[in-house]
């Protein structure tokens, strides 16, 4: 069986290497064996996998969703979901919402879901069919108002509203007849939500503008308290709150056409199955290093005293929203930790697995995502190295969104950013990681 190895190698750490490349990949090709460049290898028969990508394997499945969604509707939103016909294409709001609680209904993910409108302040349930049709625009008459902190209370106060996910569809603007409490805005928001705080929830926004049609209601009141609006386009939101590794599933598998304004509070996932992939997974364009490395006892053995070391990692991302399972994201947030040591993650190196490498090599089925990781200092003779993906503050899309005087219709909500302000101070600083998974690492020196 032909495999690569450092010269100089010696004869124990040799045999290891060729027991090792056996007992784990069977026919797949080596990407690091004793080596770091690639070498093809071939076994007899396929034998058992080890230990970590057998767990991985047999994960458990993730509990089935319990959705209730909430759609305000006042005389400030009725103007997103105009009557329409076969001449009046449908608003942006109706094509996008419309299809997420379709989705909604019909997503296996999902094993149970209600329907709610918020007219003025308590959640009046409904059936997905009226739901859906007042989206299409079957509807009379809209409630005359809705105060955004009643309307928040009024959801969470629920029986067990913490223990499911709460979709919230709304404009978010907030016009008290008491200017006052504009001030007091943030502190309003904490306290509406502190049955989500208590519960360590998470809290997903979503941003997104439609065309409006009819009396548009903003939140800073002039001598003229509305505006007939004739298409100009207006924002409005989605929030998902619930708790987060559930959140996170309904980002990742119900909402997967979610807008590009995102942002998160509390978020974190399940610890992703994650483990050191020996198989032949990197871009050939990728610089290797010359440091030698091999499997052992659930960990890595490596010896980065002369040359780092390189080696590629695989990890199931799919709890993740959409937007970051992008290799970008993931490049630019997350972190490499490695005590009494040096590690980083190599430029360009994270990627989605393609389906052809997830079918056609077993050992990589556990994972959507791999990784490229360099080790060129340790000190310890062992050591855990770490990889997190910490949680993103506030995006700077909330302060463009944001403006003191909505008078004039524009892609902007008054007071977004203190609405997300009372958000985030229901939180620690700094956020919590939305994971963190370990390996361990032994200097074989």
């Amino acid at each position: 069986m032909p495999i690569s190895v450092s010269a100089g190698l010696p004869a124990s750490r040799l045999f290891r290497c060729f027991r090792l490349a056996g007992a784990f990949f069977g026919t797949f090709s080596l990407l690091t064996a004793c080596n770091s460049e690639p070498a093809e290898t071939t076994a007899s028969k396929p034998t058992k996998a080890p230990k970590a990508d057998t767990e991985a394997s047999t994960a458990p499945q993730a509990a089935p969703l319990r959705v209730s969604v909430f759609l305000e509707y006042s005389g400030g939103m009725k103007g997103f979901v105009p009557r329409g016909g076969a001449d009046k294409p449908a608003t942006e709001f109706q094509q996008r919402i419309g299809a997420l609680i379709t989705e909604t209904q019909v997503n296996g993910a999902v094993a149970e879901r209600k329907y709610y409108l918020c007219e003025n302040a308590a959640p009046k349930p409904v059936k997905f069919e009226e739901l859906r049709n007042l989206v299409q625009g079957n509807v009379a008459q809209a409630a005359l108002g809705t105060e955004l902190p009643q309307m928040l209370e009024g959801i969470f106060n629920r029986p067990k509203a913490t223990e499911e996910v709460s979709v919230i569809i709304s404009d978010f603007i907030y016009g008290p007849e008491d200017r006052s409490a504009f001030s007091q805005l943030p502190n309003l928001i904490r306290t509406s939500i502190a049955p989500v705080s208590r519960q360590q929830l998470a809290v997903a926004v979503f941003g997104e503008t439609s065309r409006f049609y009819g009396s548009y209601f903003p939140a800073v009141k002039t001598p003229v308290q509305k505006r007939t609006l004739n298409g100009e386009k207006v924002p409005y939101y989605v929030w998902v709150v619930g708790p987060p590794a559930q959140v996170a599933r309904y980002a990742a598998e119900v909402f997967r056409n979610a807008p590009a304004q995102q942002a998160f509070f509390g978020l974190k996932t399940s610890t992703p199955a994650f483990a050191p992939l020996l198989t032949k997974l990197t871009d050939p364009k990728l610089k290797s290093s010359g440091g030698t490395v091999y499997a052992e006892n659930n960990g890595l053995t490596l010896n980065p005293s002369d040359d780092p070391v390189d080696f590629s990692v695989g990890l199931d991302l799919k709890e993740l929203p959409a937007a970051w399972q992008k290799p970008a994201f993931l490049a630019q947030h997350l972190q490499v930790r490695l005590p009494n040591g040096q590690a980083s993650l190599l430029p360009n190196s994270v990627r989605p697995l393609t389906d052809d490498e997830q079918s056609g090599q077993p050992v990589l089925a556990p994972y959507t995502h791999v990784a490229r990781l360099r080790v060129s200092k340790l000190a310890a003779p062992t050591a855990t190295l770490t990889l997190s993906l910490p949680a993103p503050e506030t995006p700077d899309w909330v302060a463009a969104w944001s403006t003191t005087n909505d008078n004039t219709p524009a892609p902007r909500t008054f007071g977004l950013d203190q609405i997300l302000a009372g958000v985030r101070q229901s939180y620690p600083t700094p956020l919590p990681a939305v994971f963190t998974v370990q390996l361990p690492l032994k200097n074989d020196k």
